[in-house]
């Protein structure tokens, strides 16, 4: 089965505290969006990257060595709006065909992760990646700590997430503008729009980059990998 795999990476590095893309930034040599590229390559029919307008020409220069396995679409104000506009971009003949969102900013997904969230989505149609909730979680009011919210029953949504075609279209059409700028993920869409969605537990480090001390761990995990492997 083709895979299509969306990866956004329009959103800005405001808690980093740099103005340049974080996808652009460098991680072990490399740029964040070039790690990404090189997770999906060997998983994905194609790889459609959503930026900001202003990166597109250094997204391109990343994006080179795959030749017509990967290309560029402008991205939007708000992570929904940048998957719409892959979404319309796209040219999908078979509506059982999966497409896989991921977000630039997780450059260090296991492709045992991957392609487990993969299985589950062709079984039941939906699948996202998913962690257990390891903090104390509690409701604030007015500035004050309120009552614990009992996490055996949560879990933090990661990405990558994967939709069968035609549930991801359909539920980017049933959304009005207010839905698609309060969504956090896709999953979310799918969800309302009245499909189901399956989860899989992340069995190895999915850090998202969200803070300056993240690329430092980031480059710490990609060094003790690189010395399981040599």
């Amino acid at each position: 089965m083709s895979l299509t795999a969306i990866i956004l990476a329009a959103g800005e590095s405001s808690r980093v505290g740099i103005k340049k893309s974080k996808a652009l930034l460098p991680l072990a040599g490399q740029p964040v969006l070039a790690h990404v590229l090189e997770m999906w390559k060997n998983i994905a029919t194609e790889m459609v990257v959503a930026v900001r307008p202003q990166d597109r020409r250094a997204a391109t220069v990343v994006l080179a060595p795959y030749g017509a396995a990967a290309r560029l679409v402008e991205g939007g104000e708000y992570r929904a709006e940048s998957t719409a506009l892959v979404l319309s971009s796209l040219n999908i003949e078979n509506s059982s065909q999966l497409i896989a969102i991921h977000d630039a900013a997780r450059p260090l997904t296991a492709e045992n992760d991957i392609r487990r969230v993969i299985e589950a989505a062709k079984r039941e149609g939906a699948a996202i990646l998913a962690a257990p909730l390891n903090d104390t979680i509690r409701y604030h009011v007015e500035g004050k700590c309120g009552v614990v919210i009992p996490r055996s029953d949560l879990l933090a949504a990661q990405t990558p997430q994967v939709f069968r075609a035609d549930w991801l279209f359909s539920a980017y059409a049933a959304a009005n503008e207010a839905k698609l700028k309060d969504a956090t993920d896709d999953a979310t869409l799918v969800i309302e729009a009245g499909y189901s969605c399956s989860f899989v537990w992340a069995e190895s480090a999915n850090l998202k980059l969200t803070y300056r001390e993240d690329f430092l761990l980031a480059e710490e995990i990609i060094n003790k990998r690189l010395a399981l492997h040599t």
